[in-house]
């Protein structure tokens, strides 16, 4: 299991491989702010790293089911993560990270109307997935329409996709809903990739903050020894680091944690 990180300025350019890091996360982040395949190979080319994942914010759901637009917009970026399909290092196949928006909060919701339409929605996304070579990897979100080990297996039930993966992210969804231990286990197969951060909890269980490795109550000696034994995960990126400082030491945290 490699290191990598969101791509930013927190180290400089040229220093990201002496620092421990082979790979960065990148987003498509919307019309003319989507990365070109020039711009990520001018990224990836001035450190020799690999390109861990793309990542895509959308919702694709509300009270009333499929959100039309976010679904095209999900099989656009899932297109464009396939023509960057050189880039991914020891990736399986390109991957594409969604992040799941809130679930929808309207009084009345219909469960079943919010669940039916996610279906729907990564359906038509995993065809195009399969057919371009992508794998599409849900950030399990505590919060989310997608928000703990279980209901990601649902969804994956009904979609009936090998396109359709997990991007685990303990900080999102455990200690509160799904034991740690029993979370990586479950999903183990499914696990493309894994993000690296920290969690504070508020007395209602819900996020009081995220922070990076070291800040928060998640047991990263569990956490990685889990993702060793139950999963084949490449690459391990770091997040929410305010400073180099904060790499660094979260980084160092990991370490310690490997064999």
């Amino acid at each position: 299991m490699k290191l990598g990180l969101m791509s930013g300025e927190t180290i400089p350019t040229g220093e990201l491989r002496s620092s421990g890091f082979d790979a960065v996360q990148m987003f498509f982040s919307g019309g003319d702010s989507d990365p070109s395949p020039e711009d990520v190979d001018k990224i990836l080319e001035a450190d020799d790293v690999a390109l861990a994942a793309m990542t895509l914010h959308v919702g694709l759901v509300n009270e009333q089911g499929t959100i039309q637009t976010d679904v095209e917009r999900l099989v656009e970026c899932v297109e464009r993560t396939a023509d960057l399909e050189s880039r991914f290092g020891d990736n399986e196949c390109p991957l594409l990270i969604w992040h799941p928006s809130e679930y929808p909060s309207v009084a009345g919701v219909d469960d079943n109307v919010v669940f039916q339409g996610l279906c729907q929605a990564l359906s038509s996304a995993c065809t195009v997935a399969e057919d371009k070579g992508v794998h599409i990897a849900v950030e399990i979100t505590r919060a989310g329409s997608i928000g703990s080990a279980e209901s990601f297996l649902r969804v994956k039930d009904q979609v009936g996709s090998s396109a359709l993966r997990v991007c685990m992210d303990a900080a999102n969804f455990v200690p509160d809903r799904t034991p740690l231990e029993r979370a990586v286990r479950m999903l183990g197969p499914e696990i493309a990739i894994a993000h690296a951060k920290d969690s504070r909890f508020s007395e209602t269980g819900l996020v009081a903050d995220y922070g990076p490795v070291g800040s928060g109550c998640l047991d990263y000696p569990t956490y990685l020894r889990c993702l060793q034994k139950y999963t084949n995960v490449p690459y391990l990126v770091f997040e929410y680091y305010l400073s180099r400082d904060d790499l660094l030491k979260a980084r160092d945290i990991v370490k310690d944690c490997l064999p």
